[in-house]
């Protein structure tokens, strides 16, 4: 066996997915996810309502998410039953807190301080992925189609892979081909934002809030009209574009709550479908993975908008949709600490390849 742990926070900012896998087969031994202590919680809360957080405390919560990530690598250890030296390495992808690739100098931030990481477990731990494509002039993100032809690419192609977590981005995997994959726009970030500003909930359990209301076709036309989502790859976006700012811009106040939650989930599925009809109009297998897949309510706006597609979740391929990303980034740990290069010149734009993540030991 060949294996590394995964470790993973996406925007919803809640808790840490941790897949332990062998990598000499790519197979999930065990996948948890670990719900962020308080005083973690407490402080991102505080990041994402835009309370001011001084250097300081910026520094002392990437200590903090430091320690939970490594809880979570010992979670997932002791319920599979192995030890820390059984382990070569570690792939921590940390919290993303900022994402923007456009700005004048291109910035991304993950919190989660693999010193610490690599100190409480006793393994070698491999982060900071992002910043070396940026640097080599690629958009930092998304990483996944990559991982997906590894994955996937023995099936029957063309493959259409979505992964809905706050920000939404699809992989086209194709015969004798380079994977092509970028963000389409919102996941769940949106939803998550209404429903916890409405009804104090984290997320809307399978849709069943949005099913109770009606698209507000306007609303719907305004919010497609953004520029981010006829621009053409390479792309990606961070949930701060997307954000209550945004979104309060093309709100009245006589929408009905219930009515705008089901618009929201409209825009991410048509976004999504219209990413698909435009560079892969002849996919007729769709693949998903991510929180959006327990959605059964958006699941269903995407049927609809591409009917001629299957869309199942990638457990239909023996894969786990919730722990995919967790094991991306024990594969990636596993190409830095052999001195891999990354192509990933076809996805995020990167001028060449080159070797992602620092290795901590």
């Amino acid at each position: 066996m060949n294996l590394f742990i995964g470790l993973m926070s996406g925007t919803s900012m809640d808790g840490i997915d941790a897949a332990l896998v062998d990598l000499s087969e790519h197979r999930l031994i065990t996948g948890i996810t670990r719900p962020y202590s308080q005083k973690v919680q407490k402080q991102l809360s505080n990041f994402n309502q835009a309370k001011l957080i001084s250097p300081i405390q910026l520094m002392q919560l990437h200590t903090l998410i430091g320690e939970d990530f490594a809880k979570a690598a010992l979670d997932v250890l002791s319920q599979a039953n192995y030890k820390p030296k059984d382990i070569v390495a570690i792939g921590s992808h940390g919290q993303t807190l900022y994402h923007d690739p456009l700005a004048a100098i291109p910035t991304t931030l993950q919190l989660g301080c693999a010193h610490t990481i690599s100190e409480r477990t006793g393994i070698t731990t491999v982060a900071d992925f992002r910043t070396r494509d940026l640097v080599v002039g690629g958009q930092g993100a998304p990483f996944a189609p990559c991982y997906h032809q590894i994955l996937f690419g023995q099936q029957d192609l063309p493959l259409v892979l979505v992964n809905i977590g706050g920000i939404a981005n699809i992989t086209i995997l194709r015969k004798n081909q380079s994977p092509m994959g970028y963000d389409t726009g919102p996941g769940n970030t949106l939803m998550d934002l209404w429903i916890k500003k409405n009804k104090t909930l984290n997320y809307d359990a399978d849709g069943k809030w949005a099913s109770t209301g009606q698209v507000i076709n306007p609303l719907l036309k305004r919010l497609k009209k953004d520029p981010f989502f006829k621009k053409r790859p390479p792309k990606s976006i961070g949930v701060e574009y997307f954000s209550d700012t945004w979104l309060s811009a093309y709100l009245e106040p006589d929408y009905l709550p219930e009515d705008v939650q089901a618009t929201l989930v409209s825009l991410t599925a048509l976004s999504i479908a219209d990413a698909i009809q435009t560079d892969a109009p002849d996919c007729r297998r769709i693949a998903l993975c991510g929180g959006g897949v327990h959605n059964h309510f958006l699941l269903t706006q995407l049927k609809q908008a591409l009917p001629e597609c299957c869309v199942d979740s990638t457990k239909a391929f023996g894969i786990d949709p919730d722990y995919l990303e967790a094991m991306m980034f024990a594969w990636f740990a596993q190409q830095t600490v052999q001195n891999k290069t990354l192509d990933l010149t076809h996805i995020t734009g990167a001028i060449k390849p080159v070797i992602l993540g620092v290795i901590y030991t």
